[in-house]
């Protein structure tokens, strides 16, 4: 219902809110905080996530190093 309010074709609600998760990995939101935004439980966010996207994403390992560069180097 609302996709066809939105005008959107061609994909469910569950396919945009489960894009909403893997987007919202990408830009370094933690599982707690996707959960927060999408509704889901965090184990749903993990299997998510697992299933579907994190392992074939090059840029949320590229966001993971890029944080540990970024808090744990030499001062």
């Amino acid at each position: 219902m609302a996709c066809i309010k939105a005008g959107v074709t061609g994909v469910t609600f569950h396919d945009l809110r489960g894009t909403a998760v893997t987007r919202l990995a990408i830009a370094g939101a933690a599982v707690p905080e996707i959960a927060t935004i999408t509704g889901h439980k965090l184990k749903e966010v993990g299997s998510i996530l697992d299933a579907h996207y994190m392992s074939r994403d090059r840029a949320l390992g590229q966001a993971a190093i890029r944080k540990l560069e970024e808090n744990h180097s030499p001062k």
